[in-house]
């Protein structure tokens, strides 16, 4: 892990950079890439105005930072609740993460949208 002076947060969702981080003591603890919250960027806000993002995740991930497995796609809200039942917290939160398993029962593309991995600092 390469420390720094400056640091980039990264988004939870689609790990892309989004925010530039300043050591104020000047001391080389800043990771080069790291999540620091669950804030979407603003390019996820945008895709969850517009329905629910899916995210595919290895079976059995920690639930508060899953290993992302590469898929990534954003459904109509109204598919969502089709395909499903039961998810009033995704409707809520405008992301699901969904295990490999049911990624591939149901069919969802794998291609597209590489998701980085999270590192979390929080």
């Amino acid at each position: 892990m390469v420390k720094s002076y400056v640091g980039m947060t990264q988004c939870f969702f689609c790990g892309e950079a989004k925010e530039v981080l300043l050591d104020r003591r000047l001391r080389n603890t800043l990771p080069h890439l790291a999540c620091y919250d669950h804030e979407p960027c603003d390019k996820c806000k945008d895709w969850m105005k517009q329905g629910i993002i899916l995210i595919s995740v290895r079976k059995g991930s920690d639930r508060n930072n899953p290993h992302r497995t590469g898929g990534w796609l954003v459904i109509k809200e109204e598919a969502f609740k089709r395909i499903f039942r039961d998810s009033d917290e995704a409707l809520t939160k405008r992301v699901a993460f969904v295990e490999d398993e049911v990624w591939d029962a149901v069919g969802l593309p794998r291609e597209g949208k590489e998701v980085k991995p999270c590192r979390t600092s929080f």
